[in-house]
């Protein structure tokens, strides 16, 4: 053995020398997509206090650094029809001694801290009277909430978005969703989809 290894000591070193450098870019490559994962952008959407239109809708920031909120986009789904609408370019003051990022649908948001943008009922009010100018949503069937913002790990926008659809029953109208969290939009084609809504939305 000791032999076989004196005479082939180059080759052997040789082999020993790529099998290092083959752990090595390994290793480097998982603490990269590990920080990298860890820097990533996460924003959830969630309800608060119930099911129904009434429930609070909640915006967390989960990131690791803060996150600046540029706008809210709603989508609002009825049997025959879907509008989009971005609330953050509706004309409207915040209220004395409220948070006015709650109700102007922007500004920064620390790490762990949430925004409460109203309940469910008001958004979907609030679309419906920017977009048509009246404020029934008597057959609303799917209600979606997308939030945009702009991350400093990132260039350009980063954005979340969760969709909840409205169930009918007995006279009452409940929230229900297929996801138990909101998804991040990651995809570039997705996010300059959304971009150019927003900028439609600014247009208009």
């Amino acid at each position: 053995m000791w032999a076989w290894l004196s005479e082939n000591y180059g080759v052997v070193s040789a082999v020993a020398s790529v099998a290092t450098l083959l752990v090595w870019v390994l290793y480097l490559q998982l603490f990269y997509m590990s920080h990298r994962h860890q820097l990533r952008p996460k924003i959830l959407i969630t309800r608060g206090g119930g099911h129904k239109l009434s429930a609070r809708c909640i915006l967390t920031n989960m990131s690791p650094e803060i996150v600046f909120i540029q706008g809210l986009l709603v989508r609002i789904a009825f049997d025959d029809r879907e509008l989009f609408c971005s609330l953050s370019d509706i004309e409207r003051v915040a209220s004395q001694g409220s948070d006015p990022r709650s109700e102007l649908f922007q500004g920064p948001v620390s790490v762990g801290e949430y925004l409460d943008l109203g309940s469910f009922e008001e958004i979907a009010l609030a679309a419906m009277e920017n977009c048509t100018g009246t404020r029934g949503i008597g057959d609303l069937r799917e209600l979606g909430l997308t939030a945009v913002g702009i991350y400093p790990w990132k260039d350009g926008m980063v954005a979340a978005e969760r969709s909840f659809t409205v169930r009918h029953e007995d006279g009452r109208r409940a929230l229900v969703s297929d996801k138990p969290t909101a998804r991040q939009i990651r995809s570039r084609r997705e996010l300059r989809r959304v971009e150019r809504i927003m900028w439609e939305q600014a247009q208009n």
